[in-house]
C-alpha cells in the first residue's frame, strides 16, 4: 500500500515537471516568434476589437488610393475585402498588410483585379458622383455666399448713390460724379468679396484680393495699357476742359468740331463732314488749337505793287477797303505793312481780324484780295510777275512806236470787276452748318459724352 502511494507521488511529480517544462518551451518559442513578428506588425490599439480593425484597415487602403471601392468586413478577427483594382500586386498588398494586422485571425480577399479599358466608364461615373456629392454638401455654403452677394451690391448701390447725392453739388462733371461715386462703394464691394470668398473656403483667394497681391494692377498695366492710359486721359479732359461740346479745334492738323467725349476717345466731325475718332491719350498728349476759345482771328496775304509806284499810296487804297469791310473788325486793328523788296515787286502784307463765329474767315479773306486788286487796277496800281530771265538765242527785233500819255488807263476787264460777288455774298460762318451736320447725324453712343 505504501509502494502503491509513493508511485502516484512520483508520477504526479514527473507529469508537473513535463508540464512545466514543456510550459516554458511553448512560452520561449512564442517569445522568439512574437520577436520575429512584431518588427512587421501593425499596432491596434488594445484591447483588439473588430471596429477597430475595420477603421484601421479602411484608413490606410483608402489613403493608398490602389483599391476602388473597397469595403472591409470584420467578424471575430476574421477580416472580408471586397473592392476593385488594377495590378494583382495591389491586390497582394492589401491582402498582405491585413495579415500583419494585429488581432487577425484570417483574411478572405474578395478584391477583384479589373483590366485597364478605354470604354471602361465606372472612373468617370465615380468621378461624376464625387462630384454631385461635394455639389450637394456645398449648397448651403453656396447659397449664403449667393445672400452676401445680393446684399454687397445692394449696399454698393446705396454707398453710390449717397455718395453721388452728397458730391453733385461740388463736382460739375457727371463723368468725374460717378467715377467718384463708384469709388465709395468700392470698400463695401471688396468685404462682401472678402465674406463671400471665406465662406465658400477659397481663403487664400481671399486673403490675396485684400492683401492687394497686384493682379488688378498687372492686368491694367500689360493687357488693358491702352485701354487703362485713354481712362485716365478722360477723367483728365473731363477735369480740365481744354474744349466743350461744339468748339472748333485743331490736333495733330485735324481741323474738326467736338461732337462728343468718351471713355475711350473724342469724335470731332472735319469741316469736309466725316467723322474723326480721335483716343483720349492722343488728344491729352498733343497740342491743341481751340478756334472756338477766342472767336477772334486774324489772317493776313501778301500782295506786290511796282518798284515805280507809290507804296503809300497803295496802303492807303488797302486801308479804305478794309475799314469799309462790314466783316473786318476795327478792334483788334487792321494795318498794311511792307513785308520785303521782291525782285521785280514792293511787296505789301495785310493784317486784318475777323470774328469767326459770325463770319467765314475763308470768305473775308476772298473778298478783301479780290477788292485790292480792283482798288489798285482802278488806280493805276501795277502788280507785275516776278522777273524771269528768258534766252532769245536768235536775239531781239525792237520796234519803235509814238510814245504814249504816262497817264495809266485802267482796262474794262478792270473797271467791271464788281464790289460783291455770288460766291462771296454770304460772309456767314461754316459753324453753324457743321452744327446742323452734328444734329442730324448723331452718334450712337451720344448718351455716354462725358462733356455734355
Amino acid at each position: 500500500m505504501t509502494q502503491i502511494k509513493y508511485a502516484t507521488i512520483y508520477l504526479l511529480l514527473f507529469s508537473f515537471s513535463s508540464t512545466v517544462a514543456v510550459a516554458q518551451d511553448i512560452e520561449l518559442t512564442q517569445s522568439e516568434d512574437d520577436t520575429s513578428i512584431t518588427q512587421q506588425v501593425i499596432a491596434v490599439k488594445q484591447p483588439v476589437e473588430d471596429q477597430a480593425i475595420q477603421q484601421r484597415l479602411e484608413n490606410i487602403i483608402t489613403a493608398s488610393e490602389w483599391i476602388q471601392n473597397a469595403e472591409v468586413e470584420v467578424n471575430h478577427g476574421i477580416v472580408v475585402l471586397n473592392g476593385t483594382t488594377n495590378k494583382e500586386t495591389h491586390r497582394q498588398w492589401v491582402e498582405s498588410l491585413t495579415n500583419k494586422t494585429d488581432g487577425v485571425i484570417a483574411v478572405i480577399n474578395k478584391v477583384e483585379v479589373i483590366n485597364d479599358s478605354s470604354w471602361n466608364l465606372e472612373p468617370a461615373a465615380k468621378e461624376t458622383q464625387q462630384m454631385f456629392n461635394g455639389l450637394a454638401s456645398a449648397l448651403p455654403a453656396l447659397a449664403s455666399a449667393l445672400v452676401i452677394l445680393f446684399f454687397t451690391w445692394l449696399a454698393a448701390k446705396l454707398v453710390s448713390k449717397l455718395a453721388r447725392s452728397a458730391l453733385k453739388r461740388k463736382i460739375k462733371s457727371p463723368f468725374i460724379l460717378n467715377f467718384t461715386a463708384k469709388a465709395f462703394a468700392i470698400p463695401a464691394i471688396l468685404i462682401g468679396t472678402y465674406l463671400t470668398l471665406k465662406l465658400t473656403g477659397l481663403t487664400q483667394l481671399a486673403v490675396t484680393i485684400i492683401g492687394g497681391t497686384g493682379l488688378v494692377g498687372l492686368v491694367i498695366g500689360i493687357a488693358f495699357r491702352d485701354i487703362a492710359e485713354n481712362f485716365l486721359a478722360s477723367i483728365l479732359i473731363s477735369i480740365q476742359r481744354p474744349f466743350n461740346i461744339g468748339d472748333v479745334i485743331v490736333i495733330d492738323d485735324i481741323k474738326g468740331m467736338v461732337q462728343t467725349v468718351t471713355t475711350r476717345g473724342t469724335v470731332m466731325m472735319t469741316m469736309e463732314g466725316n467723322h474723326v475718332h480721335i483716343p483720349n491719350s492722343t488728344i491729352y498728349k498733343s497740342s491743341i488749337t481751340n478756334l472756338t476759345a477766342n472767336p477772334n482771328s486774324r489772317k493776313d496775304f501778301v500782295v506786290g505793287i511796282g518798284y515805280d509806284d507809290n507804296i503809300t499810296e497803295a496802303q492807303d487804297i488797302i486801308l479804305d477797303i478794309l475799314e469799309s469791310h462790314e466783316a473786318v473788325l476795327n478792334n483788334p486793328e487792321f494795318y498794311v505793312l511792307v513785308e520785303n523788296l521782291g525782285a521785280a515787286t514792293v511787296n505789301l502784307k495785310v493784317y486784318f481780324w475777323v470774328n469767326n463765329k459770325q463770319y467765314n474767315p475763308s470768305k473775308v479773306k476772298s473778298s478783301v484780295i479780290r477788292l485790292t486788286k480792283r482798288a489798285f487796277d482802278s488806280a493805276g496800281v501795277s502788280m507785275p510777275d516776278e522777273a524771269r530771265e528768258v534766252v532769245f538765242p536768235d536775239g531781239i527785233h525792237v520796234i519803235t512806236e509814238p510814245a504814249q500819255s504816262s497817264n495809266k488807263t485802267p482796262t474794262k476787264s478792270q473797271v467791271e470787276e464788281p464790289l460783291t460777288n455770288q460766291s462771296e455774298q454770304d460772309y456767314s460762318s461754316d459753324d453753324a452748318e457743321i452744327k446742323q451736320q452734328l444734329e442730324e447725324n448723331p452718334l450712337p453712343d451720344d448718351s455716354k459724352n462725358l462733356l455734355s
